[in-house]
């Protein structure tokens, strides 16, 4: 195999590709870049068996072939090299001679013949999103997905198609995050759950732009198409949780507030409740004024802005982290926080519509 490529359109290449592959695997292959050249280009190929993700590299190829070299460290000298033209050429024995400008590395590579293909998922019926669109939503909910394995469901990202509307929830049993965005265009309705940890991956591949993306879905897999890059991602077994039970019906508590203002309270009072054995921040709310405080060892923090309340006033304790994480998730300049009780769920919602979601479960504290 010979081909010359630019060393910016390698770099990008590799950059997608290898989000796929493995770490310290059992399965040298899993831990390697599939490099094929072909007399279309260079198609680069990763995967953990779990995702696998395949891309294109616009090159000259001089002479066709395959071959598996490491993902990390060829990416590493790669990204070493002078700029410019990077020329690749690989033996019979599967030896690669990686070079450019009067720079030369050699890297012993593996037989292809092992490597897995990518499931096949049909394309019947395509789900057209834009990139940012997904990007935003997928980065807005992944943070509340579980992390522990003792309810393997939960560490994935639900995600529900109908009509015009993609849906996104996660949860951890402590908060719930959803997340509501339009299609391009109608599709029928389906649902599956995406691991949450590549879901988030594959966020970072997709743009700030409204470019499409293309989804398919069977029964066992994800198919994404984003630009020349093509992701399959196998599917979470079981059943998702029933969110919508978990949502209080009603509320006596409805608070109008500043995004912005409170995501700034919340990040200087989060420093002395991070001091604390408890990360818990109290929430105070009375008279159209909402107090924030936090304590430790070390000191304490007080906080105080204007609010519109309906309902009457309320004492609150929550989880730093929980409901950081939450405001900081929201775009919206207002939004509203709505509540039953110090021991009952919390929602924050938007003033109108129903684009996002989060729930966050109080702390119950002494008195």
């Amino acid at each position: 195999m010979k081909f010359i490529c630019q060393k910016e359109d390698l770099i990008q290449g590799l950059s997608i590709a290898a989000k796929a592959s493995a770490t310290r695997s059992p399965q040298a292959v899993l831990e390697c870049v599939s490099i094929t050249a072909d007399s279309t280009g260079v198609h680069l190929m990763c995967t953990d068996l779990q995702m696998g993700i395949e891309t294109n590299v616009p090159a000259a190829v001089a002479q066709e072939g395959r071959v598996l070299l490491n993902a990390r460290l060829f990416s590493e000298i790669v990204r070493k090299l002078p700029d410019g033209e990077v020329r690749l050429t690989v033996s019979e024995s599967n030896r690669a001679v990686i070079s450019s400008g009067g720079s030369k590395t050699t890297l012993q590579g593996l037989s292809a013949l092992d490597f897995p293909r990518l499931p096949h998922v049909d394309d019947d019926q395509p789900i057209h999103v834009a990139q940012n669109v997904l990007r935003d939503m997928i980065l807005s909910t992944g943070f509340a997905v579980a992390t522990e394995d003792a309810r393997p469901i939960l560490m994935g990202i639900f995600m529900e198609i109908a009509e015009e509307s993609l849906t996104l929830v996660a949860l951890d049993g402590f908060r719930l995050a959803r997340r509501v965005g339009k299609l391009l265009s109608p599709a029928p309705t389906l649902s599956c759950v995406v691991s949450g940890r590549n879901f988030v991956e594959i966020a970072k591949i997709l743009s700030d732009e409204e470019t499409p993306v293309t989804l398919t879905l069977s029964k066992t897999h994800l198919k994404l198409n984003i630009g020349s890059a093509t992701i399959v991602v196998r599917l979470l077994e079981g059943e998702y949780i029933k969110y919508r039970q978990l949502l209080p019906p009603s509320y006596a508590i409805s608070v109008r507030l500043d995004r912005a203002q409170l995501a700034d309270c919340i990040d200087r009072a989060s420093l002395m409740a991070r001091e604390g054995k408890s990360n818990l921040l109290k929430f105070s709310i009375a008279e159209d004024k909402l107090h924030i405080t936090s304590n430790s060892e070390m000191g304490d923090v007080y906080e105080e802005m204007d609010v519109l309340t309906e309902g009457k006033g309320i004492d609150i304790a929550f989880n730093v982290r929980y409901i950081a994480e939450a405001v900081k998730s929201i775009s919206d300049e207002q939004f509203l926080i709505k509540l039953n009780s110090n021991i009952s769920p919390c929602v924050l919602v938007p003033t109108s519509g129903d684009d996002f979601l989060y729930l966050v479960l109080p702390v119950r504290t002494a008195g």
